[in-house]
């Protein structure tokens, strides 16, 4: 099976490296931001994006090339399962994943507690399996597992 864990950097990506057994069993790819913790991760099989802000002028336009990265990525590892713990970057690979047939897990991030991510909010409706970390988050997301912290 092939997996691709998405995150941006930060604290999403800290929670996605919590999966690396998951990730070491499997044929798997990780995406995330260019920078720090993407360059001393020592991983094989890392796509990296400029990070955007989506309150910055230019944020349609580098949206816009994040949905191009990826189509181009998805269409080259042809994923069975995509994983994600958000943020920003996360939509567009998830949501082209979907298209093109691959199972979409999302892992509210552990920071959200009482509220929703816009993530969250946006990858939701078409999540094969969403699952959250507070058990108080089972009353904004009704369909969610609750699994407890992934730290």
């Amino acid at each position: 099976m092939k997996i691709g864990f998405i995150a941006s950097s930060g604290g999403h990506w800290e929670e996605l490296m919590c999966l690396r057994e998951i990730a070491d069993e499997h044929d798997a790819f990780y995406i995330t931001e260019a920078g720090g913790q993407a360059n001393d991760s020592k991983l094989n099989n890392i796509y990296t994006v400029n990070q955007i802000n989506r309150k910055e002028k230019t944020f349609l336009y580098k949206f816009i090339k994040l949905f191009i990265t990826a189509i181009k990525v998805i269409r080259k590892e042809r994923p069975d399962v995509v994983i994600t713990t958000g943020a920003l970057i996360a939509f567009p690979f998830c949501l082209i994943a979907k298209l093109s047939g691959a199972k979409v897990i999302c892992i509210e991030t552990f920071a959200r507690v009482t509220n929703k991510s816009i993530t969250g909010r946006l990858i939701y409706p078409f999540a094969d399996l969403f699952l959250v970390q507070w058990e108080s988050m089972l009353e904004c997301y009704p369909k969610a597992k609750y699994i407890g912290n992934i730290f």
